[in-house]
């Protein structure tokens, strides 16, 4: 099943998709929206579900078509007039290479709005080496949030294995910290530690954002930890055969993984409002294998 085939049959928030059907609604004829389907159409907007999706799955519990056009259309417009609007500009005002202490990072693809760089050279070939083989006797299924506890859970939608060092475990990991906080210009005690993360043929990490959703019971724990994070670094630790691309779903960018490159994005700005055109994957890697480290960055100091 697709992910969002997946999404749409999940309970969202304690709310399943409505279920009743009565004689009349046989012949696709719905052209009325009860509380209960307006909830669940306002739910998924809220989760970046794209509108047409909504509109196909409305059409299986016997919605006119037009009628659910125009419905998802009212209220996504509504959702857009009563939301906050990111409104920082870019964080960082690169030009096209950076200099960081006799280190040269290039910049290779801007995107504006939402602010997303691809970069190379972040890392040499042997940083990329040696976090790899250093995490390679650490690594365990990969987990994502309980939206509801905050605990750590391991879902299908993503199929890797990692693992964690803490901030400055060793002289490799200081060094890499230091350089990254010169180039995103933030203190490296806002930075989450490095997140080793592997996967085989067929891997792959499905739509997600990397804030924590503020209306999501489970995110209050994480919150408390250095406030929302802000921007993400995703570095990319070897070269993959095929797939394994880094693709922005709402922008049509596709960014593939090369050895010591990266991409960076940010996503919350000043007055913490949160930019849902970061929606992301991590498409299936086809052939070899995918080596990434992640780097998080919060709005205070991580602890």
């Amino acid at each position: 099943m697709s992910f969002w085939g997946d999404l749409l049959n999940t309970e969202v928030n304690g709310f399943n998709k409505p279920q009743h059907r009565t004689a009349k609604q046989i012949m696709g004829t719905i052209t009325h929206l009860s509380a209960e389907w307006e909830k669940w159409i306002v739910v998924n907007i809220g989760r970046a579900v794209p509108a047409p999706v909504l509109e196909k799955e409305m059409v299986k519990h016997d919605f006119d078509l037009s009628f659910a056009m125009t419905a998802v259309a009212k209220l996504v417009q509504a959702s857009n007039a009563n939301g906050a609007v990111y409104q920082d500009p870019p964080r960082n005002n690169w030009g096209n290479q950076i200099e960081i202490d006799h280190h040269t990072v290039g910049v290779v693809t801007r995107v504006s709005a939402p602010e997303v760089i691809v970069l190379e050279h972040v890392l040499t070939d042997a940083e990329c080496d040696a976090l790899i083989e250093l995490s390679r006797p650490k690594l365990s299924r990969s987990t994502t949030v309980d939206r509801d506890t905050g605990a750590d859970q391991i879902i299908d939608a993503r199929s890797s294995e990692g693992t964690f060092f803490l901030r400055s475990e060793n002289a490799l990991v200081a060094s890499i910290e230091k350089r990254l906080s010169v180039l995103t210009e933030m203190p490296m005690e806002n930075g989450e530690g490095l997140q080793i993360l592997h996967y085989g043929v067929g891997g792959e990490y499905q739509p997600h954002f990397d804030y924590f959703e503020p209306e999501e019971a489970g995110s209050a724990a994480h919150l408390r930890k250095g406030g929302q994070r802000v921007s993400t670094l995703i570095m990319y630790l070897n070269d993959v055969e095929a797939g394994g691309e880094t693709i922005f779903t709402d922008l049509g960018l596709s960014v593939a993984a090369r050895k010591g490159g990266a991409v960076y994005f940010s996503y919350c700005d000043a007055q913490g409002n949160l930019d849902k055109r970061t929606l992301h994957c991590g498409a299936p890697v086809q052939r070899g294998e995918k080596w990434i480290s992640t780097h998080w960055l919060r709005q205070g100091v991580y602890q």
